[in-house]
């Protein structure tokens, strides 16, 4: 079943839309998305280190007046609360997450409703890359993304809710108690069994009884209907949140594409 409103982004008029783009950077590729086209762009054709190749596809793509939003997908993130949060110990934070590797640069975004200080690194390759954009940036992890849209969605929830966005690469999950968040985390998408290993030790951590909690997928897609299949054979308590059925293309995560081409079809 499809539950939940339409999706919360605001809506903008036609004007702004035809002056932003995105580009959602996974481990392998990149989807590139404005409002004439939509690619994905395997790390294999376009090698983000050969500078010809870089500067001929930023010359022959990009709208020069775009403002681009960059969405880092090829890693995970870490959640520190606001209130916590220190700058000077960004490092300290993350070395417990993840390994910082020589050239790793640390970045950190506030969530929306300033509760939530979201920390992640970018590689030196990437952090090229994106300094040989001429257009206005601006960047954020996928984590903080799909935050911000969850704290909306989310409010009048007083129900335990575990949402779930399946990406080609990881899959993100949050879990929340009514409006506590009390889990985000990425995990590696290696198929069926690994995501309902996670799945499975994600319930026995959180002690979530079978009957007092939702799985709530973002988006519904047909790549993707094995994991449904198999999440539908422990439990009956399952919920998409999505526009439609949606054949999604070869994208990093087609739910963070699905609310921009949405975006631009309503513009």
């Amino acid at each position: 079943m499809v539950t939940g409103q339409r999706f919360l982004m605001p809506r903008e008029n036609k004007k702004n839309h035809h002056d932003s783009s995105l580009i959602l950077i996974g481990k392998e590729g990149f989807n590139y998305l404005d409002n004439f086209n939509s690619e994905y762009i395997s790390i294999d054709m376009l090698p983000l280190s050969i500078n010809e190749k870089v500067n001929n596809w930023i010359d022959s793509t990009l709208i020069t007046n775009n403002k681009i939003e960059i969405i880092i997908a090829n890693n995970s993130s870490l959640f520190v609360p606001k209130r916590l949060y220190d700058d000077n110990f960004k490092e300290h934070y993350y070395e417990k997450n993840d390994k910082i590797e020589d050239g790793d640069k640390l970045i950190s975004d506030t969530t929306k409703n300033h509760l939530i200080e979201v920390i992640y690194k970018i590689s030196n390759e990437i952090e090229l890359f994106l300094n040989k954009l001429k257009n206005e940036t601006k960047i954020k992890h996928i984590n903080t993304f799909v935050y911000n849209f969850l704290a909306l969605y989310n409010r009048g929830n007083f129900k335990n809710k575990l949402y779930v966005n399946i990406g080609l690469e990881f899959f993100n999950v949050f879990l929340f108690f009514g409006q506590e968040l009390q889990l985000a985390n990425s995990y590696s998408n290696e198929g069926r069994e690994s995501f309902l290993y996670y799945i499975f030790y994600i319930i026995e951590k959180m002690k979530l009884l079978k009957n007092d909690f939702t799985i709530s997928f973002l988006g519904k897609y047909d790549f993707y209907h094995k994991f449904y299949e198999d999440t539908l054979k422990f439990t009956e308590n399952v919920e998409f949140i999505s526009l439609k059925d949606y054949k999604n293309k070869y994208e990093i995560n087609p739910f963070i594409i699905e609310i921009y081409e949405n975006n631009i079809r309503k513009s």
